[in-house]
């Protein structure tokens, strides 16, 4: 049956199409619980950062608690307007692919909790029918796919919620910082051959970072979810977060996106002009 012929399911059903084939099923425990799970399967816009080996950018349409609908583009220029439906109840979702690459795929997620800290997923592939005689061979061949890339975009999702889980603990424990604290960091020459460099500084990571010849700090924390930002490449004085892309200035910490957010503010580095030692003092 051709793809055109399929009978389109509404928008946001939670009915399985009927005329779709299982390609494969993928199963595993995620170290995190499941409310991190559904806080990551609402969050549309990590798909082209965190995910840029298999997104290449994302255009939403419209997002509500039932959801969220967009445009996707993918390497190479294809790209699919992608629909995810949520049943809370059943605790499962489906992003369905309603027009482009992929179309009329389903792809279905079941999950469950474990533990406090675990939660198991089912992920099946549903794709339209092949042409007789040649429909299990490549059947097989694209659930192989499915599988690789899934495998992929789980690794990268639970790293991300595992370190987002840390960052949110150190954030609660850490607290007020102490605004009379100063750090030394010795002498300037051979502190430059160690940068960049992520130091401690009244509880809190900064990264040190020589831009043109002048040593600056920045916070290793995005202030949006609180993405890594230690091993961010600084270019033209800005670093780009690896989850969702937001933008700042190192050197005010300020947003160069027009989001209004700011990163934490950053100790002040002086160098000491007659000994040449630098040390870590707090901002005012």
């Amino acid at each position: 049956m051709p793809k055109d012929a399929l009978t389109p399911q509404p928008p946001r059903s939670l009915t399985r199409h009927p005329e779709l084939l299982e390609a494969a099923v993928y199963e595993r425990e995620i170290g995190a619980p499941i409310a991190r799970v559904w806080e990551n399967v609402f969050d549309w816009e990590h798909l082209p950062w965190l995910h840029d080996q298999a997104f290449e950018s994302i255009e939403l349409l419209e997002a509500g608690e039932w959801g969220w609908h967009g445009d996707v583009g993918f390497p190479g220029g294809a790209s699919s307007e992608i629909e995810l439906s949520v049943d809370h109840e059943a605790s499962c979702y489906v992003a369905r692919t309603r027009s482009g690459l992929g179309a009329p795929g389903e792809i279905w997620t079941y999950l469950k909790s474990r533990s406090e800290d675990t939660t198991s997923i089912r992920v099946e592939f549903w794709v339209p029918p092949l042409p007789e005689g040649t429909a299990d061979e490549v059947l097989g061949k694209i659930g192989e796919a499915y599988l690789k890339l899934y495998a992929g975009l789980w690794d990268q999702d639970e790293e991300m919620m595992q370190q987002r889980i840390v960052a949110s603990d150190r954030r609660v424990e850490t607290g007020a910082a102490d605004s009379g604290e100063i750090v030394s960091l010795g002498a300037v020459e051979a502190l430059r051959e160690k940068l960049p460099l992520v130091v401690d500084f009244a509880g809190h990571p900064f990264r040190l970072v020589d831009i043109e010849g002048e040593l600056l700090a920045h916070a290793t924390e995005c202030p949006h979810w609180l993405g890594p930002l230690e091993s961010c490449e600084v270019k033209r004085g800005e670093i780009i977060c690896p989850w969702h892309g937001y933008r700042f200035d190192v050197a005010t910490g300020g947003s160069t996106d027009e989001r209004r957010l700011r990163l934490r503010r950053a100790p002040r580095v002086e160098v000491d002009p007659a000994t040449g030692n630098v040390r870590l003092v707090s901002s005012t």
